[in-house]
């Protein structure tokens, strides 16, 4: 006795368009919960009282919970502590500098003061040539730009450093001002951008600022280095008392790992700046008599600078200033 066959449902276009608006509803239905779920999330408390803090803040907020596990805790943050800390500095005076900038007088102090920085960066730069290559800058002025572009990070540090101990000494002495007039009943605002916790945010900001410029001298030290801060070129940077001998054996060890570490850097910075030299700015080909393995810059008519490779030298390489034996006469 054979079985009956099951029937089998044959899918019509109106089935299969009732399947897909199915399916629309369903995904429409779902995003209508997860926008519903969004919206009572931004509605939250928490989400409201973030809101009343600018980025900044958050950044200073940040930096002062890691100085504070930094203090009670063996690990040292501080270099994160004055990173955060630096990026909210960054930020407000990016701020200020628009204001500024919206105003005629402030176009003409800042393109003053740009001008004034480009001279300052140039001369730097062309100290660095002379104390690696012993004579006079002149001639070297595709080095002169590459060693500006090098230490720009030094500009920048320095820039930065001069812009937060201005912050510094202002916000002390507008702290000082605004708590009694506040007091009376005057209404002041402490700083033009934050509008929650303004005072809490200026006492944080007089905290973190020092911690940020000892790191940022931390960062140009090595782009000064200690020839430019020689006696023979009239800088001098110590701090302390000489008749203070007193001293840690710790923090003596710590000193000499820093400045090795100083004096590293300073190195690879220094021998960028003595290869650009060789092989950019000196020539294999001269009108002066010299040897194969030399490179020379014509300093003037009389002159000539030779330089060579020497692993054995401070940036590897000789330089002799001779006098121009020119290879027409000599035949050569």
């Amino acid at each position: 006795m054979a079985l009956p066959k099951p029937q089998t449902v044959q899918e019509t276009p109106e089935r299969r368009a009732t399947f897909r608006t199915k399916i629309h509803d369903f995904v429409r239905q779902q995003q209508i919960r997860f926008a519903q779920f969004s919206n009572r999330v931004n509605t939250l408390h928490m989400m409201q009282w973030a809101k009343q803090f600018n980025p900044s803040q958050w950044c200073y907020f940040t930096a002062s919970a890691l100085l504070l596990i930094t203090t009670f805790t063996d690990g040292s943050y501080l270099p994160f502590v004055a990173l955060i800390a630096f990026v909210g500095l960054i930020r407000e005076l990016i701020n200020v500098f628009h204001r500024i900038w919206s105003t005629t007088l402030g176009k003409s102090f800042t393109l003053i003061t740009y001008a004034s920085t480009a001279n300052l960066a140039l001369a730097f730069a062309a100290l660095k040539i002379n104390l690696i290559t012993g004579v006079e800058p002149m001639p070297f002025i595709f080095t002169l730009g590459f060693t500006t572009l090098v230490l720009m990070p030094f500009w920048i540090a320095l820039s930065s450093l001069v812009m937060f101990m201005l912050i510094l000494i202002l916000a002390n002495l507008w702290l000082l001002i605004s708590i009694p007039i506040r007091l009376i009943g005057i209404p002041l605002e402490i700083h033009w951008e934050d509008k929650h916790r303004a005072i809490l945010t200026m006492l944080m900001r007089i905290i973190l600022i020092p911690i940020v410029l000892v790191h940022l001298i931390n960062v140009m030290l090595p782009y000064i280095g200690q020839d430019v801060l020689s006696e023979q070129n009239g800088f001098s940077l110590s701090i302390g008392d000489d008749s203070a001998d007193e001293v840690v054996n710790d923090s003596e060890t710590n000193d000499k790992i820093m400045d090795e570490s100083v004096t590293e850097q300073q190195r690879l910075i220094e021998n960028a700046i003595a290869k650009f030299i060789f092989y950019f700015e000196a020539y294999p080909r001269s009108a002066c008599i010299k040897s194969e393995n030399e490179k020379s810059v014509i300093l003037d008519d009389y002159t000539v600078l030779l330089i060579s490779e020497n692993d054995s030298a401070r940036h590897g390489y000789d330089y002799i200033v001779k006098k121009c034996v020119s290879r027409v006469n000599s035949g050569v």
